[in-house]
C-alpha cells in the first residue's frame, strides 16, 4: 500500500528527529554513565589503575600528560578523563567548557617514593615530614597550592645551590600543576615547595631531575635518583617495586567531562 504525501512527510520528519537524537552527544552527569565510554588515563598513574578497575568496559585512551587528555575531552574525542582532582581543578579554572563530576571515584594518599633498599633515607624523610606536619607546614602547603585558586603561581622560597656538603637526587615530572610544573622557566609547585623545606631540615642539597612519570620507578630501582616527589599516589601494586614515606597529602581521584 502506497503512503500518502502527508504520511510520507510525517515519516520523514520522525526519521530526522530520531537521527538527530541519536547523533546528539549525551551529557555525562554521573559515574554510572561511564560504562562503555571513551575514558582518558595517564599511563601507569593511579587514575589509570583505578579507572580500569571501576569502569572495566570502558574504552581507554592512554596519554602521557594531563593537558593533552583534557584537550581530548574538550574536543569531543573522549568522553571523560580520570585523574587526581587537584590537577583537574587547575584545568577547569582555565577552561570553562569542562567540569568535574561531583561523585568521587576513590580517595588516595600521596607520599614520597623511595627505593626499597634505601631504609635509612626513608627514615630521614619520615622524620622530616613529621616535623613539617607538627609545624603545620604541610597544611599550609595544601592550602597555598591546592585549595586556593591563583592567577599566577605563588612564590616559593629560593634555595641556595650547593649550600650543604651532601646532595640528594630527586626525580619529578613537571607537567602536573599544582604539584610540579614549569612557570617562567623554573620548576615550581607544591612538590618543589616541599623539596625546599626538606632540604633545610635534612641539611642537604637536593638536585631536581625532571623526567617522564613512567621513568621514575625504573630510575629509583637503578639508583639514578634517591627519591621521587611527583604527586606519587600510594598503591599496593607500586609497593611491589618501591617504598613510600609517610603520606604528606590526601587526594581524590575524580572525573573530568564536558560541561
Amino acid at each position: 500500500m502506497k503512503l500518502s504525501m502527508k504520511s510520507a512527510l510525517i515519516a520523514l520528519s520522525l526519521f530526522l528527529i530520531l537521527s538527530s537524537c541519536n547523533n546528539e552527544k549525551v551529557k555525562i552527569t554521573s559515574l554510572n554513565q561511564l560504562s562503555g565510554k571513551r575514558i582518558c588515563v595517564l599511563t601507569g598513574s593511579a587514575g589509570d589503575m583505578i579507572a580500569r578497575k571501576e569502569f572495566p568496559d570502558g574504552i581507554f585512551l592512554d596519554f602521557a600528560g594531563s593537558a593533552d587528555a583534557a584537550l581530548a575531552v574538550n574536543a569531543g574525542k573522549a568522553d571523560a578523563f580520570v585523574y587526581d582532582e587537584s590537577v583537574l581543578n587547575k584545568i577547569v579554572e582555565k577552561n570553562s567548557d569542562l567540569l568535574i563530576l561531583p561523585e568521587v571515584v576513590a580517595h588516595q594518599e600521596v607520599a614520597i617514593a623511595i627505593g626499597k633498599e634505601n631504609i635509612f633515607l626513608k627514615s630521614r624523610l619520615d622524620t622530616a615530614l613529621s616535623i613539617l606536619r607538627n609545624k603545620g607546614i604541610l597544611t599550609e602547603l595544601k592550602t597555598k597550592w591546592v585549595e586556593t585558586p591563583y592567577a599566577t603561581p605563588p612564590q616559593i622560597d629560593k634555595v641556595e645551590l650547593n649550600k650543604y656538603q651532601t646532595t640528594l637526587k630527586m626525580g619529578t615530572c613537571a607537567i602536573y600543576e599544582p604539584y610540579t610544573f614549569i612557570s617562567n622557566g623554573i620548576h615550581t609547585g607544591l612538590d618543589i615547595d616541599l623539596r625546599n623545606h626538606l632540604s633545610k631540615i635534612l641539611n642537604t642539597n637536593i638536585e631536581t631531575i625532571d623526567m617522564a612519570f613512567e621513568g621514575l620507578i625504573p630510575a629509583l630501582q637503578a639508583g639514578k635518583i634517591d627519591f621521587a616527589i611527583s604527586n606519587f599516589t600510594v598503591t599496593d601494586e607500586r609497593k611491589n617495586y618501591i617504598s613510600y614515606s609517610t603520606p604528606y597529602l590526601k587526594n581524590n581521584i575524580s572525573v573530568l567531562v564536558r560541561r
